[in-house]
């Protein structure tokens, strides 16, 4: 959904709007129909998930991983994090950060 509010976007500031097709989005009369009405709502909840997830990223960068096969594997996340790392192993913390860090790689 937010592919196409971006395109829309990109849309409006380029192109100038000369009138509505009728279908799935606009009636005949040019007034929005209920799917287009949920496809804003499912746009608004899209751009406020993205907000959220932005926050969370500046509040907790992700970590970040490597792997060879002389050293194995290795993670290691920003000073920035908002936690020491030492601290994490002890408390569990690292835990939620390593499943964080394998849903980013999903």
């Amino acid at each position: 959904m937010l592919t196409l509010h971006n395109w829309l976007s990109f849309y409006e500031k380029n192109y100038v709007c000369v009138g509505r097709v009728t279908g799935r989005f606009y009636g005949e009369d040019g007034l929005p129909t209920p799917a287009l009405t949920q496809v804003e709502a499912a746009i608004t909840r899209g751009l406020e998930a993205n907000k959220l997830q932005l926050q969370e990223k500046q509040t907790f960068p992700p970590c970040n991983a490597e792997w060879s096969s002389a050293r194995g594997s290795r993670l290691w996340c920003s000073q920035k994090r908002g936690f020491n790392s030492s601290l994490a192993l002890a408390s569990g913390s690292l835990k939620h950060a390593c499943h964080r860090l394998i849903l980013q790689f999903l």
